[in-house]
């Protein structure tokens, strides 16, 4: 029996803007998503945060608290589009901040496509491929009706 994968993502804000990673997708299209990745087993999300982040960014950041929780269920990959079993995975993204004297760039480990990173204004996310399209509609709301959990997410 497969379980879902966990994932921990960052949401890092700073004057009205969110950064995420820049994607170049196999038909040439830019996409975007938070930094972060998979849990391992025996590491705790804090520490698996720091360890994406660095890897994705090349930046270490603090994590402070729990912003929301959303689940990814495709048939296919969402980097590159290529064929691949379902893919399942609940990601708990957290406020973060980035350590001070850190710029974001390219890390150490970057992901399969990733060219860089991009500063994303948050009340024009929707003129951007983000990914989950959902986790852009929650932060561009207004952050008294966002809900803790975002469901369940495609792509």
């Amino acid at each position: 029996m497969r379980t879902p994968r966990l994932g921990v993502k960052a949401l890092i804000v700073r004057e009205g803007q969110v950064l995420m990673n820049h994607l170049v997708n196999a038909d040439g299209s830019d996409g975007y998503s938070p930094p972060g990745g998979g849990q391992e087993h025996g590491e705790d999300q804090v520490a698996a945060l720091i360890r994406e982040c660095y890897e994705e960014i090349g930046a270490q950041v603090e994590v402070h608290q729990v912003a929301c929780i959303y689940e990814i269920r495709t048939d296919r990959s969402f980097r590159g589009g290529a064929p691949m079993p379902l893919f399942h995975q609940v990601s708990v993204a957290y406020w973060c901040g980035l350590a001070d004297g850190e710029e974001p760039g390219v890390g150490t480990a970057p992901d399969p496509g990733q060219v860089g990173t991009a500063w994303l204004p948050l009340d024009r996310l929707g003129d951007y491929a983000v990914h989950p399209v959902e986790l852009a509609r929650w932060l561009g709301a207004d952050p008294s009706s966002r809900p803790l959990s975002l469901g369940v997410t495609g792509h």
